[in-house]
């Protein structure tokens, strides 16, 4: 037998194999997870510990199961119980399972124990419990804005980074402890410990195991395959620039010494018709209220409106910010972008007309497309999930800037049946026929939002504004004009013949 204090007589005795053990999977299980600790912490391995071999590949898989669960209870519990099971975060979830497979194989290999090869799987599963837990407690409590490179969003990005530094260690020394990896070959072991696993594990992919409803998962039904193919025609392929070219040109330049409102309404996301609807009928409020007649256009995405309206895309939007810029007063005339589709985890408002492949807008590029267009006077209004992250990116002194949720929640209300998004009713439909301040109105519609939320059941979206002091003081000139000019418009009255008649107020 080797010496008792020597590397090697560790990987005899701790996660041995032998039956005598008699240990359940249940014990087997807690010992791992009591074992994880301790490895996390950098102690050697338990010798009293040992599973025994008719349990170790059932209790692989359990340790494997608790690896995975405290993530798919953190994501349920950020969406709610309105989450639904996502398939696609399942290959995500499991990565890590032909990952220590393939790196402790090496590893057992360079150390010419290949029969510790499962024991040293079993380890490393273990050590990821307790790293995970800290990495999700992490995640949840401090967001991280990777568009916004601040003091703030870097100390976020640096607790991030610290898991993975931890168990890439940890990892390191783990191996070489219980495989008792002789001193010669401990570089060439630590090469491959961060190669094969290190490495491949700290790949950004999707690993949350919930989604909210209204996610948009699949393909269109074969029930309108017909109609979602409208856009991939040759007779719209070769209309889309006529339509684009149509309405850009239809802008109408800025009136001296008035200060115009252009409103700019994209609906990108083209399988629920709620998009569409809701675009149009603020465009209809804008033209109405804020006098916005020559002075508005809309990007939608919808097989509805391919041969009349142009589509939304990222490089559609940029032209039309470019436009509005040469008809516009800088110095006078203020840019409305309303923004209203599906968001994704990190942060980018997606364009999506299937078969079609668009591009999704993310905050920075947003913000350099505002920049360059030379646009100083803007309100920017993005409706979709996880949405703060505009607010973050987007903010100056000249920009007031509204997200539906929070940077790292849902905002919700999107079906086919819907005129409105929740956001959209309280903010648009509701708010702005109260008032003319786009503040103001926020701060109306956001208890309302959180009123229905609570209703349905739904976790609450948090929307989020920022408004800054340049931009604050031109809105306050905007809404007096406005008010002034509702003051002066004609008044209908009814007249005893049945019809009417005009009245100044």
């Amino acid at each position: 037998m080797d010496d008792p204090g020597s590397g090697r007589s560790h990987t005899r005795t701790i996660f041995g194999l032998g039956t005598e053990a008699g240990l359940n999977p249940r014990a087997s299980v807690f010992q791992c997870v009591a074992e994880g600790l301790r490895l996390a912490l950098f102690l050697r391995p338990n010798l009293g510990f040992a599973i025994a071999v008719e349990s170790s590949w059932s209790t692989l898989v359990a340790v494997m199961f608790l690896g995975i669960a405290p993530r798919f209870i953190v994501d349920l519990l950020r969406i709610g119980p309105q989450a639904k099971l996502s398939p696609s975060g399942l290959p995500g979830a499991l990565f890590t399972v032909p990952v220590l497979i393939l790196g402790s194989w090496a590893l057992a290999s360079l150390a010419g124990r290949q029969e510790k090869t499962l024991t040293l799987i079993i380890a490393l599963a273990s050590l990821m419990i307790p790293i995970g837990c800290i990495r999700l407690a992490i995640d949840f409590a401090v967001p991280i804005n990777f568009e916004r490179l601040d003091a703030k969003s870097m100390g976020a990005f640096l607790a991030w980074s610290i898991p993975g530094w931890w168990f890439t260690i940890a990892s390191m020394v783990t191996s070489i402890r219980l495989l008792g990896v002789p001193k010669r070959r401990r570089l060439a072991a630590v090469f491959l410990a961060w190669l094969l696993i290190s490495l491949p594990l700290a790949i950004d992919r999707d690993r949350s195991l919930w989604s909210a409803p209204d996610a948009p998962d699949d393909p269109p039904s074969a029930s309108n395959l017909e109609q979602q193919y409208a856009v991939s025609t040759e007779e719209v392929f070769y209309l889309q620039p006529r339509l684009l070219d149509r309405e850009l040109a239809g802008l109408k330049r800025g009136r001296r010494g008035v200060i115009d409102l252009y409103f700019v309404g994209v609906a990108g996301y083209s399988r629920q018709d709620v998009f569409m609807k809701e675009v149009r009928s603020v465009a209809d409020l804008f033209e109405s209220r804020f006098d916005t007649r020559g002075h508005s256009l809309i990007l939608i995405n919808n097989p509805a409106t391919v041969r009349t309206l142009p589509i939304a895309t990222a490089t559609s939007i940029e032209m039309a910010l470019k436009r509005v810029a040469q008809v516009m007063d800088p110095d006078e005339d203020i840019l409305f972008l309303f923004i209203t589709s599906h968001g994704s985890r990190d942060h980018q408002a997606w364009f999506d007309f299937w078969p079609m492949k668009l591009d999704p807008l993310d905050p920075a590029r947003l913000k350099r497309m505002l920049d360059q267009a030379g646009i100083r006077r803007r309100v920017v209004v993005v409706s979709a999930c996880y949405s703060g992250t505009f607010v973050d990116t987007l903010r100056d002194e000249r920009t007031l800037v509204i997200s539906a949720s929070a940077a790292d929640k849902n905002s919700f209300g999107c079906s086919n049946d819907a005129d409105f998004t929740y956001f959209g009713k309280a903010y648009f439909d509701e708010a702005l026929r109260r008032t003319y301040s786009f503040s103001e109105a926020f701060e109306i519609a956001r208890p309302v939002i959180a009123e229905r939320e609570r209703k349905a059941k739904f976790s609450g979206s948090d929307p989020k504004m920022f408004v800054g002091g340049e931009i604050k003081a031109v809105l306050e000139r905007f809404v007096e004009a406005r008010k002034a000019a509702a003051r002066r418009e004609p008044v209908k009255t009814a007249v005893p013949d049945g019809t009417t008649a005009s009245r100044q107020p």
